[in-house]
C-alpha cells in the first residue's frame, strides 16, 4: 500500500511527513468548521456547542497520531459533527428550550430557591462564590440570580444596592468614548486622533498640563472611556 493511500484510508505505518500532512490538514479544516459554526461556539458555548468542541478536539488528536484512522474518515466526522451543531443551534433559536437548558432562577428577590439548586446541582458554595464574583457579597442584595444555559450566573442586584449613575442624582452628560491609543512608544497616533475629531495642538496641550514637552518620551497616552486622558512615562 503506498504512502499517500495509508495517509488518506489508513494502515499499519505512516512516515514522518504524513503525521505533517494529517496535522496541517486537520488544524484548518478545525479552523474552517469553527468559522462555519459561527460566533456562538465560541462566545456562548451552550450544551451541544460543548459536546462538539470536546468531540473535535478529541477527533482531531487521534487522527494525527494513530496511522490505521484515514485522514478522509477524520475530515468526513468532522464536516458531520460541525453541520450537526449548526442544526441544533438552528433548532434551539427556533424553537427555545427544545435543544438545550433553560435558564434556572436560583435566587429571587434574596431568597435562595433550594429546589431549583438541587435541580441545577449548584451547591450553596458554588452559587456565593459566583455571587461574590459579580460583586454581590450577600443573597440578600440579590434581587434575581440566574443560572444560564452557558452555565455561567447572572446577578441583577436590588435597586438600593445598584451602582449609581449619572442620570439618577441628574448630573450633565459626558462625552463617553470607546478607549483610543493617541501614543504607542512614542509615536503620535493621528488617524485616532483624526477619528476623535482631535489634533495634535489638542494632544501637545494635554501633555504639557502633565508637565510633558516631547510625545516621544511617553510610551503610551490613551483617551480611555470616560473622556480621561491616560499617559505611561517611556521609563
Amino acid at each position: 500500500m503506498s504512502d499517500w493511500n495509508v495517509l488518506l484510508m489508513g494502515g499499519k505505518e505512516l512516515p514522518l511527513w504524513g503525521f505533517f500532512v494529517r496535522a496541517t490538514v486537520l488544524y484548518w479544516i478545525m479552523i474552517l468548521i469553527t468559522r462555519l459554526m459561527g460566533k456562538r461556539q465560541i462566545g456562548i458555548l451552550s450544551g451541544h456547542n460543548y459536546l462538539v468542541a470536546a468531540g473535535i478536539v478529541a477527533i482531531s488528536a487521534s487522527r494525527m497520531t494513530n496511522p490505521e484512522h484515514g485522514l478522509i474518515e477524520a475530515v468526513v466526522i468532522l464536516l458531520f459533527y460541525s453541520g450537526m451543531n449548526i442544526l441544533q443551534s438552528f433548532l434551539d433559536m427556533k424553537f427555545p428550550g427544545l435543544i438545550d437548558r433553560k435558564p434556572i432562577v436560583l435566587i429571587e428577590n434574596g431568597r435562595i430557591l433550594k429546589k431549583n439548586l438541587f435541580r441545577a446541582l449548584v451547591s450553596i458554595d458554588e452559587l456565593m462564590g459566583q455571587l461574590r464574583i459579580q460583586g454581590a457579597h450577600n443573597p440578600s442584595q440579590v434581587a434575581y440570580a440566574t443560572l444560564e444555559a452557558n452555565g455561567k450566573v447572572s446577578v441583577t442586584k436590588k435597586f438600593e444596592y445598584q451602582p449609581i449613575q449619572r442620570k439618577t442624582i441628574k448630573l450633565p452628560e459626558t462625552n463617553v468614548y470607546l478607549p483610543h491609543y493617541l501614543i504607542y512608544d512614542g509615536e503620535v497616533q493621528h488617524k485616532n486622533l483624526e477619528q476623535l475629531g482631535l489634533d495634535i495642538h489638542w494632544l501637545n496641550q494635554k501633555l504639557l498640563e502633565k508637565g510633558i514637552s516631547d510625545p516621544r518620551s511617553v510610551f503610551l497616552a490613551m483617551l480611555e472611556d470616560d473622556g480621561t486622558l491616560y499617559i505611561s512615562a517611556g521609563e
